[in-house]
This record gives structure tokens, C-alpha cells and sequence, in this order.
């Protein structure tokens, strides 16, 4: 296993960006998930780090051995496709081997290392078929057992599971995860879910437009957002936000626009007082819709809203609420079973202390 250090990577496309200026450190052993929008550079920094891909500048390294210009099949990686890749005409037996055989091991050796692969991955009893007889999270197994056989220093997976079964997504999610842990292998896995990104990685590296956001555990970009983008981007249904001012008055500070007037609680008075550069400053509120609720616990932890029902998702185990609030649209996620219908009146509560503040100019969280 290895740890796996980027340095200042950057990877260019005629005048595309691709990737522009990454720094990141995985540590031996962690599953770490590459996260973003399609477009953002995560499947390009995957493929340089297995070598597919050559760098336009900067380093990487596996544990102390620069590997910024090997080939891929010096750098002891192997990666799992979106689309498989398994050979259509050699059955499950040959496909997991494949590796081994171009790498000159015994038949002897093949044949045990197979077989604990296929058992790792619960497929003893399909070594004998061909692709097109197996099921598409079968097929899937196969990928990966094929890509554990040589027990690399470094697993990377190009998101894995996309074209699986939303009920066969969940249940490979765990497994694949489980294998990790079992094998104790460095990961790097690419996603656009978020879910698959909270549910499996130790680690996350949020990107957009080449460059890494925030890097994490999944309760660091959660609950501390780097910046705007990272928190809209994590959480369904996304962040609320509103821009307001910032506004001191007597010993008092209030967030404030056209809708809202909160008095913000000492701890958020302690941390925003020392932001304010000037009184026309603008600032972006950021409220989860889960941290909206219908009733309260502590009148002094929670501002109340009130407007009208615009629209209401039901589904099932959550009821995703459309309130309009003086000319905004905020959004609530509250339990399933609420009683709320469509055009009528709310009265709701904002979770005082859940809220983020970011600036305007840059995006990035105040607190």
C-alpha cells in the first residue's frame, strides 16, 4: 500500500485547464472519493495519477518515489472502468488472470491468486462464464476482482457504479467499501453522487473548474462548508442562501435583508463582529433545509419565518417544502408524516445555530 502525494498538478489541454494547481495528500490505507460536476477534472486526475494521462507540470508521488513519469505499468495501480472493460470473449477465469499472465506469473501462482479474488468478491461460481451471461453488477465484480489480483499499492475507481440499479448501487456501495477495509488498500474513487461520496469515502476532495474546493472527512464538508460552492454541492435539497447585511446596532449584530431581520446569538456575534469591513457589505446566508423546522425547542437558538406554502414533495420518509417568505422561496425538508397543504399559511423556525455566512466577493465561509 502507498501514500499518495500530489504536488502543484497540473494538467492542460491546448488552452483548457483541465486540471490547474493540485495539491492533496491521501494517506496509506484511506478511501478517498474524488467529487464534482462532470467537467471538473476529477476523472483527468485520476487517469494522470494511473499514468493514462501525461502531466503538463507538477508532481506525483507513492510514498517517496516520484512516479510523475512512469508508465502505468511501473507504478503498481490498477483501476476499475465506468464501463467495465472486462474481455467479451475470455470468461470470468481468463479476465480476473489477464494481469498476471502479461506479467509472466507461474500457473501455479495464477490460479491460487485468482481464486482468492474471485472468493473476495463472492463470484467463485461464475468463473466459468462468459460477460454476456452475467448481470451487469456481476460484471462489475469481475472489474474489480481482476483489478485486486495483482494487490496493488494503489486502487483507483472511475466511477464504478453508474450504470448499475439504484438498488444495486446501495448494495455495492457497502461492499465495495467493506473490500476496502478488508484489503486496506490506498483508493482514489471518482463520483458525481454525493451520496456515494458521503456513505463511502474516509476522505473527500470536492472540485470544481480543476481545483480542489475543500479536502475532508464527510462531516467536514458537511457541516463546514470551504465555501459556497461546497455547500451547495453537498446536501439534497441544496442550501438555502440569501444575501444579507451585516449590521451592528447598540451591542447587538443582525443579519439583514428585505425578508429577514436576525439577531444573530453571542457565539455568532463573537465570531462575525471582526468581519465587517463596512456597512455596505454584502454577505451570503446559507440555511440547510433541514435546520428549517416546524416547530421550536430553544427560543433562543431559533428565528421565526412565516409565508405561504408554495409547492410540497412528498416522499415518504421526508416532506421537502416550498415556503414563500416575502418575495423569497426558501426550501424545508421536514419528516414525512407532517400534516402541511399546499397555498396555506407556515409558520417555521431557522436553526440559529446551523447557519453558514459567506462572502459575497469570494465565496468563502465566514463561519
Amino acid at each position: 500500500m502507498a501514500k499518495v502525494r500530489i504536488e502543484n498538478l497540473k494538467k492542460y489541454f491546448g488552452s483548457v485547464k483541465a486540471l490547474n494547481g493540485i495539491d492533496i495528500e491521501i494517506k496509506d490505507g484511506k478511501f478517498v472519493v474524488l467529487l464534482g460536476p462532470s467537467g471538473c477534472g476529477k476523472t483527468t486526475l485520476l487517469r494522470c495519477i494511473s499514468g493514462l494521462e501525461k502531466v503538463t507540470e507538477g508532481k506525483i508521488f507513492f510514498d517517496s518515489t516520484d512516479v510523475t513519469n512512469l508508465p502505468p505499468k511501473s507504478r503498481n495501480v490498477s483501476m476499475v472502468f465506468q464501463s467495465y472493460a472486462v474481455w467479451p470473449h475470455m470468461k470470468v477465469y481468463e479476465n480476473i488472470a489477464y494481469p498476471m499472465k502479461i506479467k509472466g506469473y507461474d500457473k501455479n501462482k495464477i490460479e491460487e491468486k485468482v481464486l482468492w479474488a474471485a472468493k473476495t468478491l463472492n463470484i467463485s461460481e461464475l468463473l466459468d462464464r462468459y460477460p454476456a451471461q452475467l448481470s451487469g453488477g456481476q460484471r462489475q465484480r469481475v472489474a474489480v476482482a481482476r483489478a485486486i489480483v495483482l494487490e496493488p499499492e494503489v486502487l483507483l475507481m472511475d466511477e464504478p457504479l453508474s450504470n448499475l440499479d439504484a438498488l444495486l448501487r446501495v448494495s455495492m456501495r457497502s461492499e465495495l467499501k467493506k473490500l476496502q477495509e478488508r484489503l486496506g488498500t490506498t483508493t482514489i474513487y471518482v463520483t458525481h453522487d454525493q451520496v456515494e461520496a458521503m456513505t463511502m469515502g474516509d476522505e473527500i476532495a470536492v472540485m470544481q473548474n480543476g481545483v480542489i474546493q475543500q479536502y475532508g472527512t464527510p462531516e467536514e464538508i458537511y457541516h463546514k462548508p470551504a465555501n459556497v460552492f461546497v455547500a451547495g454541492f453537498i446536501g439534497s435539497p441544496q442550501m438555502n442562501f440569501m444575501e444579507v447585511q451585516i449590521l451592528k446596532e447598540k451591542n447587538e449584530l443582525f443579519l439583514r435583508n428585505e425578508s429577514l431581520n436576525i439577531r444573530l446569538t453571542d457565539d455568532l456575534k463573537t465570531e462575525l463582529g471582526n468581519k465587517i469591513q463596512n456597512k455596505n457589505d454584502v454577505f451570503i446566508l446559507g440555511i440547510r433545509p433541514e435546520n428549517i423546522h416546524k416547530e421550536k425547542t430553544d427560543i433562543s437558538k431559533f428565528e421565526p419565518i412565516e409565508g405561504k406554502v408554495y409547492f410540497i414533495e412528498r416522499l415518504g420518509s421526508d416532506t421537502i417544502v416550498h415556503l414563500e417568505f416575502k418575495g423569497t422561496r426558501i426550501v424545508s425538508k421536514l419528516p414525512g408524516d407532517v400534516k402541511i397543504n399546499e397555498g396555506e399559511s407556515l409558520k417555521m423556525y431557522i436553526d440559529l445555530s446551523k447557519i453558514h455566512v459567506f462572502s459575497k466577493i469570494d465565496g468563502k465561509a465566514l463561519i
